[in-house]
């Protein structure tokens, strides 16, 4: 069975070798075969980098980078919006439009084909408006500039700071940054550091320093200048604002305004009882018979609600009667907490 095999297989092969080699008397004799992509060289386009930077503006057309190839070259943009492939005495070159990335096919007369990437940009440096500030802040307490910005990069702006208690954020295209900074105890400067898209970068050097005196000359006149009752805290418990929950729904019938003494303390604030709970608010202690304009030793007690929330915090700290008369009485009280670095504050108006 293997022999006969053998010799069937034999047969066909020389069949098959006949069919191959048959021509008609029309054929032309020894005519040659083509094979797809067999006149192609070996070589293949080079460039000398893979990316180029070009700046916008038709006086900085760039030359493509082709370091060897073979006939001539020709390319196209892949995002001529951004930039594109202009013929400059049989050259090409490109010139940019915007800022951004863009793609350009190289290709010679042997159709090789590379991509180049080529980085549109405005401008070589970057410039800020400001390259400091100085912050000066209640200790622990926070402000925030709108000041500054990049008057001159190439968007895509990013910023970072090195110290967390400055914080700052930037409008990635129009450069306007925002900057918001906390006091500690020491005075310290942090840098901020804004960059473009094309890496370009610049610093800003923001030094903070903080203040002991728990409101500034206008914050007290703006204080004197209530023309009601009213309380308000600033200080290191976990609640959601500066005045007490339920202060808001005084005029519901929840609450009510505290004027009363007790062992030689004189409570002045507004708290809230309701249905046999304490609700919370804010009080200031202070000693009986206080002259106005003298500080003294006191407390503040706030809470801001202990339905679900949090509990009564007790602050001593010092106490400044600014104004105690038959139509009203207004107490302010602070506390320099070190330890948590920061000014426990508050005040209360209340007209009688």
């Amino acid at each position: 069975m293997k022999i006969r095999y053998y010799f069937m297989s034999m047969a066909l092969m020389a069949v098959a070798s006949v069919s191959f080699t048959a021509c008609d008397d029309d054929d032309p004799v020894d005519e040659p075969v083509y094979v797809i992509g067999g006149d192609k060289s070996d070589s293949d386009i080079k460039l000398s980098a893979d990316t180029i930077r070009v700046k916008i503006g038709e006086a900085n057309r760039a030359a493509i980078p082709v370091e060897s190839s073979t006939g001539t070259v020709q390319a196209f943009s892949l995002n001529p919006d951004v930039a594109e492939v202009v013929m400059v005495d049989g050259v090409p070159m490109v010139e940019g439009f915007k800022n951004g990335l863009a793609g350009v096919m190289v290709s010679d007369a042997d159709n090789n084909y590379k991509k180049l990437t080529v980085s549109v940009y405005t401008t070589d440096v970057m410039e800020v408006s400001h390259t400091s500030f100085t912050f000066t802040t209640p200790l622990g307490g926070s402000s925030t500039n709108n000041e500054a910005s990049v008057t001159l990069g190439n968007g895509g702006y990013t910023i970072s700071s090195d110290n967390a208690a400055v914080r700052a954020t930037i409008d990635e295209e129009t450069g306007a940054i925002a900057i918001t900074a906390t006091s500690r105890v020491d005075p310290f400067t942090a840098i901020l550091t804004v960059k473009d898209a094309s890496g370009l970068s610049a610093t800003i050097a923001v030094t903070v320093e903080a203040t002991f005196d728990p409101f500034t000359p206008e914050q007290i006149q703006n204080i004197l200048a209530l023309d009601e009752s009213a309380v308000w805290g600033d200080c290191k418990d976990p609640s959601d604002g500066n005045t007490p929950y339920y202060y808001g729904w005084r005029d519901w019938g929840y609450g009510a305004w505290v004027n009363t003494t007790e062992d030689g303390k004189q409570f002045l604030g507004w708290w809230c009882e309701s249905y046999g709970s304490d609700l919370g608010g804010l009080k200031i202690e202070y000693p009986v018979g206080t002259a106005v304009n003298k500080e003294v030793s006191g407390k503040l007690y706030f809470q801001y609600s202990n339905i679900a929330w949090y509990s009564c915090y007790t602050y001593d700290g010092t106490v400044t009667l600014l104004e105690d008369n038959e139509t009203r009485t207004v107490v302010i009280f602070n506390q320099v907490d070190t330890q948590n670095q920061r000014l426990n504050r508050g005040y209360v108006v209340l007209y009688k």
